[in-house]
């Protein structure tokens, strides 16, 4: 153990903190996260710790370098945590970001910045510790996380592990289960009509908000699994003139528990729209997937998770896994063969809002956490 007390002792605060705060300083949406990657690159370059840029297929934009990976020790890495450095788009690019007491707000600092920020400063820790990895380590920052995870599409196909810690924020509570995620269009095509004379038409815009309606009802009904989380994302449609309108358009998110398949989902659209239709003949209502990510759930007593847990135990923390409610890379990531879990600092519900934020306190934890993680998984014998 004194091995990691070594490895504690070379965290710093200061730096962990500085760079956080620098890192949300930058403006990093998803398809333009190189101004918040360079902090990290940077400082990595300044401590003399050699890093991969791994460029993303898909992508054609030359000002991005796609992702960032950081190999320790012999490879391939018993461990890979992985984290994203993009966040959800605001309308306008100004940052907000400001520290009161000890609490950082800011766009990304919960969604992710600060769980980065904690495993950089972790691996800073230990190499400069000087202490010798037993089996590999890989760090993983990636981008696109906020839209369809070409980062984590492309790392895997590159990075195997037997275990894998996604820092997504869960206030440090190990997450082993995590839902499935499913992304839809709806589109309504209705008829045209004098806006004062509406019975001679069909309005769109009407019947998409009969049939959403329809689809919030059904799924809080008995017959429909528990815990299906249905989100409205946006609506559109409608005509400049006078007139009736004759086509809307939805986007639909739904979050499910681990245990629900994709049949599911599309039973419960198409069971809203036939109520939907029964009421208003007169509209086409269709839809179409735009994604899905089935959920998962990893074995508790798997002796692959043995690392964590006892991380979790010098560290004094309570083991007590749970959900992770939203989607992740988690999702790309995960092997039928290997272990993925979540866990990082911040709260999931102020992730995505103008009053984003994230205690430093746990953002310091994080990184002993994450250092005792890697110190049990590649450096205990």
């Amino acid at each position: 153990m004194a091995e990691l007390t070594d490895i504690i002792r070379h965290i710093d605060d200061s730096r962990l903190t500085q760079m956080l705060i620098d890192a949300v300083d930058q403006y990093s949406p998803s398809y333009a996260e190189e101004p918040a990657m360079t902090v990290f690159a940077d400082l990595l370059a300044e401590s003399g710790i050699p890093f991969q840029r791994q460029p993303v297929v898909e992508r054609q934009d030359p000002s991005t370098h796609g992702n960032l990976v950081i190999s320790l020790g012999p490879q391939p890495p018993q461990l890979l945590w992985v984290g994203h450095v993009d966040t959800v788009g605001f309308s306008d690019e100004e940052q907000d970001t400001r520290l009161d007491g000890d609490t950082l707000y800011g766009l990304g600092t919960a969604d992710m910045k600060g769980a980065c920020a904690a495993a950089v400063e972790a691996v800073l820790a230990v190499v400069e510790s000087g202490v010798k990895l037993m089996r590999g380590l890989c760090v993983a920052l990636v981008v696109g996380e906020e839209e369809y995870g070409d980062g984590a599409q492309t790392l895997r196909a590159l990075v195997q592990s037997p275990l894998t810690v996604v820092g997504e924020p869960t206030g440090l509570q190990p997450c082993l289960d995590h839902y499935g995620y499913y992304e839809c269009r709806l589109s309504a095509k209705g008829t045209q009509a004098h806006a004062a004379l509406p019975e001679f038409g069909a309005n769109a815009i009407h019947d998409m908000l009969a049939w959403l309606m329809e689809i919030l009802d059904v799924a809080g009904g008995p017959d429909t699994p528990r815990g299906i989380v249905v989100n409205p994302r946006e609506i559109s449609g409608g005509a400049g003139g006078f007139v009736v309108a004759d086509a809307c358009e939805a986007l639909l998110d739904v979050h499910t528990p681990p245990s629900t398949g994709l049949e599911e989902i599309e039973e419960l659209i198409d069971q809203a729209r036939e109520r939907a239709q029964a009421k208003n003949r007169a509209t086409d209502l269709q839809y179409e997937e735009l994604f899905w990510a089935p959920g998962f759930a990893a074995e508790q007593d798997s002796p692959l998770l043995r690392p964590v847990v006892d991380a979790f135990g010098v560290r004094g923390l309570d083991w007590t896994p749970g959900m992770f409610r939203s989607h992740s890379d988690a999702s790309q990531l995960r092997r039928d063969d290997a272990v993925t879990m979540v866990c990082g600092p911040g709260r999931l519900e102020v992730a995505h809002t103008r009053h984003e934020h994230i205690d430093l306190a746990q953002v310091r934890e994080a990184a002993r956490l994450y250092a005792a993680i890697i110190f049990e998984a590649c450096v205990r014998p």
